[in-house]
């Protein structure tokens, strides 16, 4: 067992037996009650060691928030480590307000079986890979399309770790604050009030700009989702429609492949290349 660095206690020691990076080691910074700064990050796609190097970056403590905007799996090669760091951080005290992305969406909706017209496809695309970072196996071999899709308690809830699951169900679509709106995708602007009447389909999937600043109530509207250029991203600070994903899956070109965190009271952008290894597009 080990101890947490400037805490004084013993955190979690045997939950991180199978990870490279203890969050022990991670955030191993001295830890004081009168800080205190709010971060968001966008899309982090299965990028378990880029995610723990970018909290280690932001200094992440206690006393801060993060806001986390949804898309934790797919892509990268470890979905459920990405969500082993988000449960350990929760559950150690750390104030993390994750809210859900389109892909978590399609996850959930599988392993439940409770498809939409999204969710269907899933596992042909992303969905096969995340699903073998659970090591998901029924009766000694791994799950077959049929079996996921027509037989879904092979897999809940013996079969998908239930702290996954519920932590999964109970993520939010939006995160309303003072001074900032998170949601994944976007809201339904031609609504009277997006904030309560935007659909699932709009805060999940939608990939308008449009922003009504009148329906804001003075707030800027912070999204991931939609790949931008970095250079796009640093423009968007001071705009009414702040945009965090940089596509930290992909190295397509130069200005992609970073995970990004915004400082929300600064508006300094932090950004960490992708350290994960391949990814499937």
């Amino acid at each position: 067992m080990f101890t947490w660095v400037g805490v004084g206690i013993t955190p979690l020691g045997e939950l991180f037996s199978r990870w490279e990076l203890r969050l022990a080691h991670v955030f191993h910074q001295n830890y004081t009650d009168e800080y205190q700064m709010r971060y968001a990050i966008a899309d982090i796609h299965g990028g378990n060691l880029t995610f723990q190097a970018l909290l280690r970056k932001i200094d992440f403590r206690r006393t801060d928030q993060l806001f986390l905007l949804g898309d934790y799996v797919d892509r990268g090669p470890d979905s459920m480590g990405v969500l082993e760091t988000m449960c350990c951080l929760i559950e150690a005290g750390y104030d993390v307000r994750p809210i859900r992305g389109n892909h978590d969406e399609m996850l959930l909706r599988t392993i439940i079986n409770d498809h939409d017209d999204y969710s269907e496809m899933y596992f042909d695309t992303w969905g096969r890979y995340t699903l073998e970072s659970f090591e998901i196996k029924a009766s000694g071999h791994s799950i077959s399309k049929y079996e996921l899709l027509h037989f879904p308690e092979l897999i809940v809830p013996d079969f998908f770790p239930s702290k996954y699951l519920n932590l999964l169900e109970s993520l939010p679509y939006i995160q309303v604050e003072p001074d900032y709106i998170f949601v994944h995708a976007g809201l339904d602007m031609s609504r009277n009030d997006p904030f309560s009447e935007s659909d699932s389909y709009h805060m999940l999937w939608s990939r308008s700009i449009t922003v009504v600043p009148e329906k804001m109530g003075g707030r800027q509207l912070v999204t991931g989702h939609m790949v931008r250029m970095i250079d796009d991203i640093r423009q968007s600070l001071d705009s009414t429609h702040i945009r965090l994903d940089n596509g930290a899956f992909t190295r397509q070109l130069p200005e992609m492949g970073n995970l990004v965190a915004l400082n929300l009271d600064t508006k300094e952008l932090i950004v960490q290349p992708w350290c994960d290894g391949e990814a499937y597009d």
